[in-house]
């Protein structure tokens, strides 16, 4: 089913909550935002949405309670698939990349790619990060510049724990991954323990951050949006000097995202159509 932006969290939960085996949001492509400073592929108004079933289900139940979330007049269309090893159709998909010379990404189930450089090891699983995501590859990218030993690192929005993960692989002291999704808490967990690094790694819902915790390096991979209303929360838990990482921004947003955080500097790094910036914070902003 395709539906505007706004629904499509709630459309998402929906088939999460109706038994859904894997749940795949993509860009519908039919309309664009207004005010989009770009010449890049667009920011879409709307998704599609699409939700994989055993074929035992009720579907016209299914239809009826997606409509009741997103409209009566909501289109819905029926695809059988034969089944497969799911599992190990997503292993086929994910093979080892890498991000810098010191730095590859790979699955458990491949070697380590490059005996001189880290080999970070990320399971694909519910959790969003893989590393294949641009966003998160500026991210793990500007994480390798750092130095980053004996450091503290605050991931919010951790989801796979993939950045939190590398910055402890790369050297940081510790690292503390927040969010909202306990699967992805569960999830980063599981990959430091892969990667031999769970004993420096805490992970907390955002209501159980403590108000006093302060890290050299905050990093923070979500929508340009969010990251605003962050803002107040992201630079109280930065000390000053340290450096604060900001992705999922389209070009045509950097501009509003850096100034609703007060005393940074900012610089940015671009690949394809995204935007990471990376600022120290000088003073104390909030």
């Amino acid at each position: 089913m395709t539906v505007p932006v706004a629904a499509a969290g709630r459309v998402g939960e929906t088939l999460e909550a109706l038994g859904a085996v894997a749940v795949t949001r993509t860009d519908a492509g039919a309309t664009t935002q207004s005010g989009s400073v770009r010449s890049r592929p667009p920011n879409w108004t709307r998704q599609k949405i699409s939700g994989l079933f055993e074929d035992t289900v009720d579907r016209d139940a299914i239809k009826n309670t997606l409509r009741a979330v997103a409209g009566q007049a909501l289109l819905i269309e029926t695809t059988f698939f034969a089944d497969r090893d799911w599992e190990l159709s997503g292993r086929e998909q994910f093979h080892p990349f890498r991000v810098t010379e010191c730095l590859w990404v790979r699955p458990p189930w491949y070697p380590p790619v490059d005996d001189g450089a880290v080999n970070l090891i990320i399971e694909p699983g519910l959790a969003f990060g893989t590393g294949t995501h641009t966003t998160t590859q500026l991210c793990l990218a500007a994480l390798a510049d750092l130095p980053l030993a004996g450091r503290s690192l605050l991931d919010w929005g951790c989801g796979s724990g993939i950045l939190a993960v590398a910055a402890l692989c790369l050297g940081a002291r510790s690292a503390t991954g927040v969010d909202v999704d306990p699967r992805a808490l569960s999830a980063s967990i599981d990959n430091a323990k892969r990667n031999a690094v769970a004993k420096n790694l805490a992970v907390l819902p955002p209501d159980e951050v403590p108000a006093d915790l302060a890290c050299d390096v905050v990093v923070a991979n979500i929508v340009a949006d969010t990251l605003i209303a962050l803002a107040p929360v992201l630079s109280a838990h930065l000390r000053t000097g340290g450096r604060l990482l900001l992705s999922g921004i389209l070009p045509g947003q950097a501009r509003r995202v850096s100034t609703a955080f007060t005393g940074y500097n900012f610089a940015s790094r671009q690949r394809d159509e995204w935007v990471l910036l990376e600022g120290t914070r000088s003073t104390a902003a909030y």
